[in-house]
């Protein structure tokens, strides 16, 4: 996943937040439909929703947690446009103007502005991992019905979504490496050159074929102006690092899936938790299914 290139020039240098990133990634349009540019994920993703929305009772309202720009919340409504999906996410998202969806920014999964028991199912794609569990679960339990159906899709250590991220991750820090920075500070055009065609050899990315044709030209000049050339470097890539280092940080082992569910355990009556994978096999996502 990816964010829309910025632009380079100067920007004042900024620390980024997890969730001023996840904003800025919401904010581009291409992120409207997560994983669609991979086929055999996308396949898989709705497949799973729209066997879990017919499984509901007419009219349900739908709770889904870290919604984003509501892919969930669309793909419930294509296989049951009778239910009433209500998004939630502690970054700005989107909002929508499809009927019976809601997607509501600013709003955390730990505490909601919801009265009790308002909704009838649940559902998590990539976000619940991302919050505090232990709350999230109390505030699940809070607002749920009993009886509520819980659908939650959370980072596989295996999945190609993670493989694709972390080789990204690793091709950023190559870029934004000290040895890098100084090549291009001092001026040093062989040198540089020298990096980028390294880079660019073990990842053919498009942002650094971009890079490697733009920056020699911004080479000239004093040391100053390329200083200040490259901190709009690091400004402008800042947001999609912080994002590829929250999406690492997340993944869940096979091996932490008992401790990293017990929240929910103590919540709902709970399917064992297996693989939603693609038609070879390819993990996806943890799949967590239960009943309120």
């Amino acid at each position: 996943m990816k964010i829309a290139s910025r632009s380079l020039e100067p920007l004042p240098a900024t620390t980024y937040s997890a969730q001023r990133a996840w904003s800025e990634f919401w904010a581009d349009p291409a992120q409207s439909q997560c994983a669609a540019a991979a086929p055999a994920i996308w396949q898989a993703l709705t497949r799973h929703w729209s066997t879990f929305a017919r499984s509901l009772a007419p009219g349900t309202r739908v709770l889904d947690i870290g919604c984003g720009a509501g892919i969930v919340g669309r793909l419930l409504l294509v296989a049951r446009p009778d239910l009433r999906v209500t998004g939630i996410d502690s970054a700005m998202v989107p909002t929508s103007a499809q009927a019976n969806l809601e997607l509501l920014s600013g709003v955390a999964m730990e505490s909601t502005p919801f009265p009790p028991q308002s909704f009838g199912a649940v559902v998590s794609q990539f976000a619940y991992e991302y919050g505090d569990t232990d709350a999230t679960a109390r505030e699940l339990a809070r607002v749920v019905r009993p009886g509520a159906r819980l659908s939650f899709l959370a980072h596989h250590s295996g999945s190609a979504i993670l493989a694709d991220n972390g080789a990204r991750t690793t091709a950023f820090a190559a870029f934004l490496s000290q040895g890098t920075r100084a090549a291009f500070c001092a001026g040093d055009l062989p040198a540089f050159e020298a990096r980028m065609r390294g880079l660019l050899a073990a990842y053919p990315d498009g942002l650094f074929v971009e890079l490697s044709r733009r920056l020699p030209r911004q080479m000239a000049g004093d040391p100053a102006r390329r200083a200040a050339v490259w901190q709009a470097i690091e400004d402008a890539l800042a947001p999609e690092q912080c994002v590829l280092e929250s999406l690492s940080a997340r993944r869940v082992e096979p091996a932490q899936l008992a401790e990293w569910s017990a929240p929910l355990r103590k919540l709902c009556n709970l399917e064992p938790i297996v693989a939603l994978s693609e038609a070879d096999g390819t993990p996806v996502a943890w799949k967590l299914d239960g009943i309120c």
